[in-house]
């Protein structure tokens, strides 16, 4: 098979997400010529890749069961064995944070929900967590000219930590200059971080606690009021793009995937314009 075809034409013939191809770009693992404002690529090297006899690229999605136990039990050492090793198997940081750690964090997020673990299981998982992120993080910046600056901050009155973390190290990956206010941040801080930026493009808000739609809709209102930027919402608390929507004008974001999706769309934009 001869020609070329186009970035979202060569992730849907590897079966795979849009940015999960344009990493791949990215880093070198496939090439691409950027033309007009579109990447290129060959077909018969994108066949190539896709290969089945190729070396599997996925492998770190064995694993999240795994890194699961090690996170509950504050195995610090072995979650970062655990992390190494899949690197050391192909997976870049990138994939490690979306097929291993946040699968991880995900199941363990919803044995809370359901009782099966407790409070303390999970604020044990989630030091262990933070601090594996911090080993592994810094690989994920990229050097150069920045996509822009994003902002992410858990809303007010949500005391998790991890998602903007995760957010954060995942934007720097894709190019964006991403500044994290952390958690239970008010929307006056996000404001004031915001407005002292000349380059900002969007901001991230991140909502794990449930019963906590009040203070959510006061911060978008209150950051839609003051900014003039698009405001990305995901996270446990927030079901479904209707209820997103039912708190304020944003765009809801259902994985940390998608929410690369939504701010690479938002950068695109930004640069055609």
């Amino acid at each position: 098979m001869t020609g070329e075809c186009t970035l979202t034409e060569a992730a849907e013939r590897l079966g795979v997400h849009y940015m999960t191809a344009y990493r791949y770009v990215r880093t070198g693992r496939l090439a691409a010529e950027k033309r007009g404002g579109q990447w290129m690529l060959d077909v018969a090297e994108v066949e190539q890749f896709g290969h089945p006899d190729r070396q599997d690229r996925s492998r770190a999605r064995v694993l999240p069961s795994q890194l699961e136990a090690r996170l509950l039990a504050g195995d610090e050492n072995g979650a970062i064995q655990l992390v190494e090793g899949a690197m050391g198997s192909g997976a870049d940081p990138e994939e490690v944070y979306l097929d291993l750690l946040a699968p991880a964090l995900a199941q363990i997020g919803d044995r809370w929900a359901a009782g099966e673990i407790t409070v303390a299981d999970e604020h044990v998982a989630s030091a262990t967590a933070m601090r594996v992120i911090g080993r592994i993080g810094p690989r994920l910046a990229k050097r150069g000219r920045t996509r822009g600056v994003v902002v992410v901050a858990g809303v007010a009155g949500d005391h998790h930590t991890l998602p903007s973390a995760l957010l954060r190290d995942l934007l720097r990956s894709n190019g964006f200059d991403a500044q994290d206010l952390g958690a239970n941040s008010p929307a006056d801080s996000i404001v004031e971080r915001a407005r002292s930026i000349s380059d900002l493009i969007a901001i991230g808000l991140a909502a794990t606690h449930t019963d906590n739609d009040e203070n959510i809709r006061a911060s978008i209102a209150s950051l839609d009021h003051a900014l003039d930027v698009p405001i990305v919402l995901g996270g446990a608390a927030i079901r479904d793009e209707s209820h997103a929507h039912s708190l304020g004008e944003c765009t809801y974001s259902s994985s940390a995937r998608h929410a690369l999706e939504i701010f690479d769309e938002i950068a695109r934009a930004g640069s055609s314009a």
